[in-house]
Order: C-alpha cells, then sequence, then structure tokens
C-alpha cells in the first residue's frame, strides 16, 4: 500500500510540474511573435567640442523591431535611442556613419530586423569666433530717411561653421522703428540671428548703440501753371 501511494505522490508532482512548465510556455510563446516599426531618437556621441555639423541632420532613424508579441505592445512606453559615434572626426568634412544598433539595448526576445536610414552622411566643420561688421536696419515708411548713422561697436562676435563665417559679410541688427521726427536720434538694439542654426553671439547680452538724424524728405510745391506762364 505504502509504495502505490508514493509512486502516485510522485507522478502527480511530475504531473503538475510538467502543467505549470506548459502554462509558462504558453504565456511566453503562446501569442506568437510579430513586428513593429517606430521612430527612434537619433543621438550624434562624441563629438569633439571645436567641431559642428552643419547639413540637414536627421533627429530620429526608423526601427522595424521583431519578437514576441507581449513584448513588443509595450516597446513604445520604453526611452532609448539610436546612438552615432562622431568621437574620431577633428577635421572638416564630409562620412558617413552607421547607426550603433548593437549599443541599443532592447527587452529580452526581441531583436532589430532594419533600420532606415541605414547609412547617415555627416558633414563637419571647425567651430570658430570671428568679427563681423554690423549694419543697422530700419523700418521706416516712404519719406523718411536716416543719415550721418553711427553704430557702436561696429562689429560684434559671432561664434559658428568656419565655412559660414567666412562667407558672411556682415551682419543687421533686429529692425529699428524710430520716433518719426526730424532730428538727432539715439536708441539701442540687438542683432538679428544670422541664417544658420550653428551660428551664434559670442557674448549673448551684446547691446548696439545706433545714432544719427532721421529726416522726412519734404515734397517739391506743384508749379502754378499760370504763374510760371505769366498769364493772368
Amino acid at each position: 500500500m505504502g509504495q502505490p501511494l508514493a509512486l502516485f505522490r510522485r507522478y502527480n508532482l511530475q504531473f503538475w510540474a510538467l502543467t505549470i512548465a506548459i502554462a509558462l510556455w504558453l504565456q511566453v510563446h503562446g501569442q506568437g511573435e510579430g513586428s513593429v516599426s517606430m521612430d527612434v531618437p537619433l543621438q550624434v556621441h562624441g563629438l569633439p567640442a571645436n567641431m559642428v555639423i552643419i547639413n540637414d541632420f536627421p533627429d530620429h532613424v526608423r526601427l522595424t523591431i521583431n519578437g514576441l508579441q507581449s513584448r513588443l505592445k509595450d516597446l513604445r512606453q520604453l526611452n532609448f535611442s539610436v546612438p552615432i559615434d562622431a568621437s574620431d572626426l577633428t577635421t572638416p568634412g564630409v562620412v558617413e556613419r552607421a547607426p550603433q544598433l548593437s549599443s541599443v539595448s532592447l527587452p529580452v526576445g526581441l531583436h532589430i530586423e532594419k533600420v532606415q536610414p541605414d547609412r547617415l552622411e555627416l558633414q563637419v566643420d571647425r567651430l570658430v569666433s570671428r568679427s563681423i561688421p554690423i549694419r543697422a536696419s530700419f523700418e521706416l515708411p516712404e519719406g523718411w530717411h536716416v543719415t550721418e548713422i553711427q553704430i557702436k561697436p561696429r562689429q560684434v562676435k559671432l561664434t559658428g561653421p568656419e565655412v559660414w563665417l567666412e562667407a558672411l559679410r556682415e551682419v543687421g541688427t533686429t529692425p529699428i522703428r524710430l520716433t518719426l521726427k526730424d532730428g538727432a536720434f539715439k536708441t539701442r538694439t540687438g542683432i538679428e540671428s544670422p541664417s544658420g542654426k550653428a551660428i551664434r553671439l559670442t557674448e549673448s547680452n551684446a547691446d548696439i548703440v545706433i545714432e544719427g538724424i532721421l529726416l522726412q524728405q519734404k515734397r517739391a510745391r506743384p508749379v502754378d501753371t499760370a504763374e510760371s506762364t505769366g498769364e493772368p
């Protein structure tokens, strides 16, 4: 009697162990596999402080990720990015880089099938500082003009890509609107941001003083025909 009872208990335990194993397997694999495509932020790592990217570089890449359905459904809630290594870029030029997919951390059971684009072009240049002449920019109605303009300081220091600053001959002030009154004026203004997101003022609190004389052009008085011919 004791031996059959022991055998029953042993096989009963094996049965429940097998049942639990099957239940766990079904929980993990029962939903099958699938795929999802999503835009993931792209981050450039290691770019030297004296270098800057000057081409239109994408902010995201599109990943196609395969794996268990149970893991895929929560994937969009994760905060992860795709890195690009730029630590070796020390001279100006154009290079290609592949996203570092091996550095992307995903939950167990998921893997990256495809990335678009799979190659990225980086155009890099040196970051330099230059003193650029300032041009006063006025917004005046027709018939008004400014003479004897003085700008202090006459130049402003900008920091940006070397190739862009070499081509920049002057930088304008923000549009100046004056009180419409003949005579001398003195006003303070700032600098209009140059085109190109990588160009910035070296000193962010640059204060530009503009002086000059505002004049209204006098309209010529119409000539009386009778007066000019001497007729009554």
